[in-house]
This record gives structure tokens, C-alpha cells and sequence, in this order.
């Protein structure tokens, strides 16, 4: 381990928060060595561009994805600019998220036979030069984390690990890499930081072994270590998002989960910040930091659906060298996607053929038909209007707590459920649905709770979740691709409610959008009206900033994987039938509607079926500059118009069952032993 050293904080600047500028035209940089990063985030164990539950390729523009087609995207650019002039990073997330990891990491660890990780076998093919843990690398315990590092040839990084015995690094805090460029030696150091925002099942897991120090804190203290020991340019790989947290008041003890900007902008000494978590595809911004300097931040696509390629300018300083932010020199970023590379790396595919072989025919084996669904259902725009597949969590979710609080003083409190998308890909097809499906659907194995809110905290809790949405001018059209993830906030941490009816006006300020919130019946909900709300166990610790439910009274406390619970419930009826729990109770509008007179009960409707709403467009450009994709003209009073039927083939939409439905019965298995 090397040597431990902290250094005082400078007050932080103003944050500059800008597109960043492409180079002049014609522009010549010095002659200075030119220095070139490629980076990937949140991979998830998309080595291949694979749906193992489809079992066929994606092929959807903005699905497209996978390490074999980023592969040739690094050769590409090595060929171009010479092997030495390139350095290849990963931002973490690598072994958890499909059946192929799934099988590596839990069915049969590589703890227990021996086998080279295929995430690490993809890694090292690639020739990457350093990563970073993510959150998700601690789901199958600390011993597979371990056997994977053996297998990776570049080091496994994370500054703000620490051992919980000795207060340590329990994995390298930065790293070293030297490059000879044209003939000039360059020394690149990379500093791996994690968010501390770990969900309850992963805490319980690495309790008492490890324990997560504040990103900013770790940064302050191994930033100038590496620079000391010789590194020209300094690369942070933040596996956390954005974020919104100030600068001022910033608090190292509140474990805020997303705060890469905070660190490219408190933290001297940073050139670049390659950000991750949050799932945004952020191809370049610029802040101005605590040294008066500037500070490039990208995140790539997750799921290896791009890649992002930095270009750094040299100039001499002192002994070494500095990045050039010169006019024309600037820095520069290509992100690269998958749907636009030409052909997959015939290597790679190679190479990872055995272990994904034997994801198929894991796949084939584990996963359970459950029950037959009367119409095909999909979660592709369950993040912009309600849908029949989250209603169906929601329903289960509610049925369950009802069921738990029959004969409690709590029993006849109205019960609202939460749900999230999870998944864009998810899908249940017309006809048999089984485990995987909804392992697809439902991508984590999160246990059932339920807490007691007043009204006014409901509806705080429902102001947390649209400010999910962008603001746009009253009347406005909604597109999807702009108007959502606002603020960075991942899809995961946008949530909807059954049992209330509601509507977000998204042409009001975040705060301020709740709007037409109701009763079933239409009566406005008082703020001092007594819920029931059933949540998850992650979301329960108030992840994602929503409020209350923290501190709320818990009424029920589950131990079975919600996953099984709507397995269970479809194999007792054996029907998945939207008319037995799809409830059209939430709306985004784009202008104020009246609340329903509560003698006009909300109908229920049984066949949402409407023209559908163009798909947002692939991913491609920087989200400040992207090309919009078709919009959908608001219906009378700004209402965007429901589009929850059935669309395109099963093919088309199937979504990647993250874990298959294996991870069910496995979860079962674990249980019982």
C-alpha cells in the first residue's frame, strides 16, 4: 500500500456548468504529446450485445450495446493515435446485471471453480489500464470481488474503501501509468472513488469488513498523493453521478450518493472526471475548480452502449507536463456508440464463447414459467405514463401489506405501493411470462416494507419523484428524450404511486407539481389523511432524496425477494390480466388540471389502447445538443395521451432479464440453505 498522505483544501470556486467547446477550426496545438482516454461505465455485464432472455441481439438502435462492439472502437482509436497514446479506463459495475454474471458470480462462483471471470476476460482482452469498483461489484460478497481483481490484469482502484480493522485502503487508492508519447514521457495518475449510497442487502454483506468514506474526503487526500508521486495528468474515476448537492454546507457525513461534480469542482489538482451510477449519458462538461483551473467530466452510456474518447493537449510545465486549455486546444470528447460501430471484435467474441454457452443453457435451465399473460406489456415509457407492467407491482406490493396488517390497528388505512422503472427493456410477451421476465422487470432482490405518511408527506415524497422531469413552457409538447432525467436522476430513482390518483405538471418548478392529487373516489387528500405506503427496503432508507419514510413508522417488514412475491402471486391465479390491477391514476401534464369532483370516481380504464408515442431517439450527441425526437402533442389542458398498448414485436421490445428468471429460484435456494 502506498503512503498515506492528506493535504489542506483550498475554498472551493464557482461552478461553471458548460457545454464544452470543440476546437477551432484549422486549430494547430503546441508540440506538446497529444493523450488519449477511453472510458466505459456501468457495463453490468453487457460483454456481449446479447439478450439472454430474448436469446437474440438487440437490435434496436438505442439498445445496442456490449464490450465486443466497444472493443473494436479501442482498436480503432489505437491504430489512429499509437498504442502508447492511449490509456483505457472502466468507472465500475462490471460483474453484476445479466445472467452471464449472475452464473460467474452466484450459480457457480469462480470462488468455487476456478474459472477466469468472462468480465474480466473481455477487460483484459481490451487492454484496459485501471478501473474502479462500483456499488454493484460488492453484490456477491467480497471473496468473488477478490478472485475477479486476481483475474483483472489492471488494477481494481478505490480510494475511499477502507478496510474497517485498520481505517486503511482496502483496494488501491490510485494508480500509476506511464506512457512514452512521441518521444516524451507522460505519467497518468488515476484516482478510483465509489458512492457510499450502498443498497441494505450489500451493507449487510460487507458489514464489519469495509466501510465507505465520503468521495470528496478520499479525493482531497489521494489527489496530491499522486500528483507527488509524479503523475503529468490526473483522470478521477467517480463511480457516482453528477449530482446537485452544493458546494457550500457540503457535509462528508450525510453519504450523498451522487457527487462527481462536487468533487471535479472542490478538489484541486483533478483534469478529468469520468463519472458513473446514474446512468446518463453525459458526454462532456466543464467546471471551473477550487484552483481556478478546469475540470473535463464524461460519463459514458451505460451498459457499454458507448464509449467516451478524450483528447488532452499537452503543454510543458515545470519538469512535466499540463493538459492545455488553450483556445483551439482545449480538450475534446467522441463518444462512441454501440449502434454505430460497424462490426463486433471477432476476438472477443471468440474468447467469451464458452462462458456465454453456458449463461444460455444456465438460463435455459433455471428460470420457471409462472403464469400466462392476456396481453403483451411492455415498461419502455412506464418512466412518462402509467403502464399496466409497474401496476402490477404496485398491486402485488399492496395485496401483500393488506394481507399483513389484516387485524392491526393499521388495517384500514388506504395502502399506497411504489414502483420504479427499472428497465427499459422489460417485457412480459402475450402468452406464458416466466421468472425471467420478471427478474427483468424487477432487476433487484429487494425485500418488502411498509411505513405510515401523513398526506403532506405524500405528497413531498411525490415532489421528490417529478423533479425526475424537465421544466418546459406551459402547453409545450413533452418528448421524452429531453424531458426526463433531469437534475442526472436516474430512471431507478424516479418512483410511482398506486392508491393515490395524481398528476405532475412539469411547466411548474420542481417543488411545486403535484397537482389534481386525489383519493380514488376524486375527495383531495388533506394533509393530515393517514396512508399506508409500501416500498422497497432500499427506498426505504430514503435513497434517492425522498423524504419521511426514514423516520416513518414501520408497520411491516418483509423478508421475501419482492421477485418471488410476484411470481407467487401470478402462479395462484395463474393469469396475468391488466383488468385485475391496472389503474391509470398518474398523468405528466404540461399545463394545470382541475381536480375530479369527488362524486366523479376515476374511471378504470381496460383498454389503454392509443396511437403509441414515437420512442425517444437513440443516444448519439451530448444531451444539450441532441436531436429531438418526434414529440407527442399534448392533449386538451397540456395531458400527454396515454400509449401503455400493445406496439412492435416481442423481438423489438424484449428486455434484458438482468438476472434472469434464475435469480429467483437461486434466491429461493439461498434462503432454504
Amino acid at each position: 500500500m502506498r503512503p498515506c498522505r492528506t493535504v489542506p483544501f483550498a475554498a472551493a470556486g464557482a461552478l461553471v456548468l458548460t457545454a464544452l467547446a470543440a476546437p477551432a477550426p484549422g486549430a494547430v496545438p503546441d508540440d506538446g504529446p497529444e493523450l488519449t482516454l477511453l472510458a466505459t461505465t456501468d457495463v453490468h455485464g453487457r460483454a456481449l450485445n446479447w439478450d439472454y432472455f430474448a436469446e437474440a441481439p438487440y437490435d434496436a438502435p438505442e439498445d445496442v450495446l456490449g464490450l465486443a462492439l466497444l472493443s473494436s472502437v479501442v482498436a480503432d482509436v489505437r491504430a489512429e493515435k499509437g498504442e502508447e497514446s492511449v490509456v483505457v479506463l472502466d468507472n465500475g459495475d462490471a460483474i453484476q446485471g445479466t445472467p452471464l454474471t449472475e452464473l460467474y458470480g452466484l450459480a457457480e462462483p469462480i470462488t468455487e471453480t476456478g474459472a477466469e471471470h468472462p468480465m474480466a476476460t473481455a477487460f483484459n482482452l481490451m487492454g484496459y489500464d485501471a478501473q474502479v469498483v462500483g456499488n454493484h461489484e460488492y453484490d456477491y460478497g467480497l471473496d468473488v470481488l477478490a478472485a475477479y481483481e486476481e483475474d483483472l490484469t489492471a488494477p481494481l482502484l478505490g480510494a475511499n474503501v477502507l478496510d474497517a480493522a485498520t481505517g486503511e485502503p482496502y483496494h488501491e487508492p490510485y494508480t500509476l501509468i506511464e506512457r512514452t508519447i512521441d518521444g516524451e514521457q507522460v505519467t497518468v495518475g488515476v484516482v478510483g472513488l465509489l458512492t457510499p449510497a450502498l443498497s441494505s442487502f450489500v451493507v449487510e454483506e460487507i458489514e464489519g469488513q469495509v466501510v465507505l468514506a465520503d468521495p470528496v474526503a478520499a479525493a482531497r487526500e489521494w489527489v496530491p498523493v499522486a500528483r507527488a508521486a509524479g503523475a503529468d495528468v490526473v483522470v478521477v474515476l467517480a463511480h457516482t453521478g453528477e449530482g446537485t448537492v452544493p458546494d457550500a454546507g457540503y457535509d462528508p457525513s450525510a453519504a450523498y450518493e451522487d457527487v462527481a461534480a462536487n468533487v471535479a469542482r472542490m478538489v484541486p489538482g483533478i483534469d478529468v472526471v469520468v463519472a458513473g451510477h446514474s446512468h446518463q449519458d453525459v458526454p462532456a462538461r466543464v467546471y471551473e475548480n477550487a484552483d481556478g483551473g478546469r475540470v473535463l467530466l464524461t460519463q459514458p452510456y451505460y451498459w457499454a452502449r458507448s464509449m467516451s474518447e478524450v483528447t488532452l493537449e499537452l503543454v510543458p510545465d515545470g519538469d512535466g507536463w499540463a493538459v492545455d486549455w488553450s483556445a483551439g486546444n482545449a480538450p475534446s470528447v467522441e463518444p462512441h456508440y454501440g449502434h454505430e460501430v460497424a462490426a463486433a471484435d471477432p476476438a472477443l467474441i471468440a474468447a467469451l464463447e464458452p462462458a456465454h454457452r453456458a449463461a444460455i443453457e444456465y438460463v435455459a435451465q433455471a428460470y420457471e414459467p409462472v403464469a400466462e399473460a392476456t396481453e403483451l406489456m411492455r415498461a419502455r415509457t412506464a418512466r412518462y405514463e402509467d403502464t399496466p407492467i409497474l401496476d402490477f407491482v404496485t398491486h402485488v406490493q399492496a395485496e401483500v401489506v393488506r394481507d399483513a396488517l389484516a387485524g392491526t390497528a393499521s388495517a384500514d388505512l388506504p395502502i399506497l405501493a411504489q414502483a420504479s422503472p427499472l428497465s427499459r427493456t422489460a417485457v412480459f410477451p402475450q402468452g406464458m411470462v416466466t421468472t425471467g421476465h420478471i427478474a427483468g422487470l424487477y432487476l433487484y432482490p429487494n425485500t418488502l416494507t411498509a411505513v405510515e405518511l401523513t398526506g403532506a408527506q405524500v405528497r413531498d415524497y411525490l415532489e421528490n419523484a417529478a423533479r425526475y422531469y424537465a421544466q418546459v413552457e406551459e402547453g409545450a409538447p413533452f418528448d421524452p428524450a429531453t424531458g426526463t432525467n433531469a437534475e442526472g436522476i436516474g430512471d431507478y430513482n424516479y418512483d410511482v404511486l398506486s392508491g393515490v390518483h395524481y398528476a405532475i405538471d412539469v411547466s411548474q418548478p420542481a417543488g411545486q407539481r403535484v397537482t389534481a392529487f386525489t383519493h380514488p373516489d376524486g375527495t383531495p387528500v388533506a394533509d393530515d389523511d393517514r396512508f399506508v405506503l409500501a416500498l422497497n427496503n432500499f427506498r426505504q432508507t430514503g435513497a434517492g432524496g425522498y423524504p419521511h419514510v426514514a423516520d416513518a413508522p414501520v408497520l411491516y417488514t418483509g423478508q421475501d425477494d419482492i421477485r418471488d412475491l410476484l411470481a407467487d402471486w401470478a402462479r395462484a391465479r395463474g393469469v396475468i390480466d391488466p383488468d385485475d390491477f391496472f389503474v391509470e391514476n398518474w398523468r405528466v401534464v404540461t399545463a394545470p388540471v382541475p381536480a375530479p369532483s369527488p362524486t366523479d370516481e376515476p374511471a378504470v380504464p381496460t383498454d389503454p389502447t392509443v396511437a403509441p408515442t414515437p420512442a425517444p431517439s437513440a443516444p448519439g450527441t451530448p444531451p444539450a445538443t441532441a436531436a429531438p425526437s418526434p414529440t407527442t402533442t399534448p392533449a386538451g389542458g397540456g395531458e400527454l395521451p396515454a400509449t401503455g398498448a400493445p406496439g412492435a414485436s416481442v423481438a423489438l421490445m424484449a428486455g434484458a432479464a438482468l438476472l434472469a428468471g434464475a435469480a429467483l429460484a437461486l434466491a429461493r435456494r439461498r434462503a432454504a440453505s
